[in-house]
């Protein structure tokens, strides 16, 4: 597997994440619980913001 094909992977799994505590979120018994992963989805996305952001500077850097 490439570095690409890694981070491509590595990017996916960040938007499964996201959306899996957002779903959490919206089921959560208390609002402790939806707080927290509705903070953890936050971070998932910024996870996902990074990780593109160096897909896209590996890409201009194999070209």
């Amino acid at each position: 597997m490439s570095v690409i094909e890694a981070m491509k992977l590595a990017i996916n799994e960040e938007i499964k994440a996201a959306s899996k505590y957002r779903e959490l979120a919206e089921v959560a018994e208390d609002n402790e619980t939806r707080l927290l992963f509705e903070q953890l989805a936050l971070e998932e996305d910024a996870h996902y913001k990074k990780l593109s952001e160096r897909l896209k500077a590996l890409k201009l850097m194999s070209n």
